[in-house]
């Protein structure tokens, strides 16, 4: 595993370094792409570059999760879980609901995504220079799995949310199903709607888990591609599907619950908990959810996001250790989480325990058990952080129990969202004015770049450009 985090390390500084300073809507391919990609390495070589625009920390180096409990949480109320008190002006447009189209990390993240789709579309079109055929495949389902991870997260934050029942003809992202060699030319495209998004995800997730074997080193196997297929449908609120995928991960991907719930954190080798998970080095950069949630003495900014009185009073048994699961700022006495410690830890994207809260919420809104009760997959979770057995569940019980295993892990907006919650942004927390889940304020605007050289697409409601 050491072994292939250098050769991941040396395609990084080959691939990447021609990205660095793209901005575009999609990432230019320098040099002679016939002379790259005439041959098996070069092909082999864009993948592995791929997963490391993915480590990028504009995407899924760190910044992606944190943009989740961002714009979950309100700078206005008393109430709000979580405190943000960093100086970056553009994160803090997020936290006070005050976007705006010329926000340089949005854009940032919107092209790093980009960036990775026209990456893997590039793997695919040119696969052919691959002989092998079972090689062929696992390069197939790698690509799949990361161009719709990216799609997801682009048309979460970037669009109006899924809407079980609706036809979810609302503006998505623009799809682009080709690699584009020739930026030269007019690549305006309008977006596609929310529900055609979602297919081209499920489609190549689907793609993926065929294609991939059951155990794949760190990169991407069958079992990451059905996990994230059980969080995309539970998003959409299919819950049988979403049932089923984590149902399978749990039942036949080999992956277990860390023994202590501190295991599943700070490590730069995937544990038994990792289902997939983004691999940093120090050569390549670091885990830049350490850099907003840590102290500075553990790598941090100093913790720019700490910890508030009101997420810890969710956790009724002192005994839970997720509730303990947390240290005093050196500096300033704030509490900080203890999840991102290490600043060249590995990213967690997607652990086992999701699965059985997945398989919990999805069973019970379905009136099954299939795998397992709601109630009894919870006491698992439950008894492995130290906190006492429920005797009975309640859909509330179970979305609570998300909040006290998955927090400050990238979930919070896209919850309320698929819940049709709401943010209280009153003054007193009084529940006076609330933010409903729809709302302009929590979708990220389309970049002023991609607005100036895309003259087909539309911007988000609420913005000017």
């Amino acid at each position: 595993m050491k072994s292939n985090k250098l050769i991941l390390l040396i395609v990084f500084a080959l691939f990447y370094a021609s990205c660095e300073n793209e901005l575009d809507i999609e990432p230019k391919q320098k040099g002679d792409a016939n002379v790259t990609l005439s041959t098996e390495a070069g092909v082999t070589n864009v993948l592995i570059g791929t997963y490391a625009l993915a480590a990028n920390k504009e995407a899924y180096g760190g910044r992606i999760l944190l943009y989740a409990d961002l714009l979950g949480v309100t700078g206005v109320t008393a109430t709000t879980d979580l405190r943000w008190k960093g100086t970056y002006g553009e994160l803090g447009q997020m936290y006070n609901k005050s976007m705006l189209a010329n926000n340089v990390i949005i854009e940032g993240t919107y092209a790093k995504c980009y960036q990775i789709i026209n990456a893997t579309n590039t793997v695919i079109d040119n696969i052919d220079k691959v002989k092998d055929p079972e090689r062929k495949a696992i390069m197939i389902g790698e690509a799949n799995f990361l161009r719709s991870l990216a799609y997801f997260d682009l048309v979460r934050f970037f669009a109006k949310p899924y809407e079980s029942g609706k036809a979810n003809t609302q503006l998505g992202v623009v799809i682009r199903p080709k690699a584009i060699y020739d930026f030269s030319v007019d690549l305006s495209k309008e977006r596609s709607t929310v529900d055609e998004v979602y297919k081209v995800i499920i489609d190549g997730l689907n793609v993926a888990y065929t294609n991939l074997p059951a155990e794949n080193d760190f990169y991407a196997d069958k079992y990451a591609a059905k996990a994230l297929l059980a969080r995309v449908y539970l998003q959409q609120s299919n819950y049988t599907a979403a049932r089923d995928a984590a149902n399978d991960v749990i039942a036949n991907s080999g992956h277990g619950l860390s023994v202590k719930y501190a295991d599943a954190f700070n490590h730069d080798t995937d544990k038994t908990e990792d289902v997939f998970a983004i691999q940093i080095t120090k050569q390549t950069g670091k885990n830049d959810a350490v850099t907003f949630y840590a102290s500075e003495d553990r790598g941090g900014r100093n913790g720019d996001f700490y910890i508030r009185d009101p997420y810890l009073a969710k956790f009724t048994d002192p005994n839970d250790d997720r509730g303990k699961f947390n240290y005093e700022n050196p500096s300033n006495g704030k509490l900080l989480t203890s999840k991102y410690t290490d600043q060249f830890a590995d990213v967690g994207i997607i652990r086992l325990a999701e699965m059985y809260l997945i398989r919990a919420e999805a069973n019970f809104q379905a009136g099954t058990a299939i795998g397992n009760t709601p109630l009894d997959d919870i006491n698992i979770l439950r008894t492995r952080a130290n906190a006492k057995n429920l005797t009975a569940v309640t859909l509330n019980d179970i979305l609570l129990e998300r909040q006290l295993e998955l927090a400050m892990e990238g979930f919070l907006i896209h919850d309320i969202k698929r819940t049709k919650g709401s943010i209280d942004v009153s003054d007193k927390g009084d529940g006076s004015s609330l933010l409903p889940f729809d709302a302009d304020k929590l979708v990220f605007p389309i970049p002023i770049t991609e607005m100036d050289a895309n003259k087909l697409i539309t911007q988000n409601p609420g913005y000017s450009q």
